[in-house]
């Protein structure tokens, strides 16, 4: 399932999300940088690229505002030149890892790229793939949720897509991740349960006895 609109994917995770919006993160030019994985400021998110120095590729957090965007705050996670493969540069993906269980990832994007160059995006996990409902060219909230029972999503990525503007290079942003976690049985549910059990007990037919 996805969401353009935050109240409706809040409604669908029944509210119970956690979020990120990286205030506090000092500036790092060369973050993400392949070999330079780091975290986001609560200690939940991984972030990291397969981006080179060779490739010109540099993604950060930075204090860029991303008008684009109903951001929080002034820092943002920015994706500058990420390629999309054209000419002998790699196809560039920037990776979020989420924590244990998360069945949902939503965020605020913004393409501030003169020729709308953007990227596609897609998760790993129990159902992972490409989500092809995500237009990278248009600013704004999106938010992803996974419905099959015991489905888990462990990351999501944003890659360099060639097939989006008309330029070599993507100049990105997102900010504002929400996540949200297969929640846990309630009390209440676990004694609904325990009592049906109880239930189907009682209601066993009894052994016939010969006469």
């Amino acid at each position: 399932m996805t969401y353009t609109d935050l109240n409706d994917w809040l409604n669908a995770v029944s509210g119970t999300a956690s979020l990120e919006d990286f205030e506090g993160a000092t500036e790092d030019v060369y973050f993400g940088l392949a070999g330079n994985a780091t975290t986001s400021p609560n200690g939940s998110l991984g972030l990291s690229a397969n981006a080179n120095f060779d490739d010109n590729a540099s993604i950060d957090v930075s204090p860029y505002v991303s008008s684009g965007a109903d951001i929080n705050g002034d820092v943002v996670v920015n994706m500058r030149f990420l390629d999309g493969g054209h000419g002998s540069n790699a196809q560039e993906t920037v990776t979020v890892a989420l924590p244990a269980g998360v069945v949902a990832f939503a965020f605020e994007y913004n393409n501030y790229d003169s020729g709308d160059d953007g990227a596609f995006l897609s998760f790993e996990g129990t159902n992972g793939q490409i989500v092809g409902a995500f237009d990278s060219t248009v600013d704004g909230f999106f938010g992803v949720l996974d419905t099959d029972p015991g489905a888990v999503i462990s990351s999501f990525s944003f890659t360099g897509d060639p097939a989006v503007g008309t330029g070599v290079s993507a100049f990105n942003s997102f900010d504002d991740v929400r996540y949200s976690v297969v929640p846990e049985p309630t009390t209440s549910v676990l004694l609904g349960l325990a009592a049906i059990g109880l239930g189907l007990t009682k209601r066993r037919p009894r052994a016939l006895v010969a006469a």
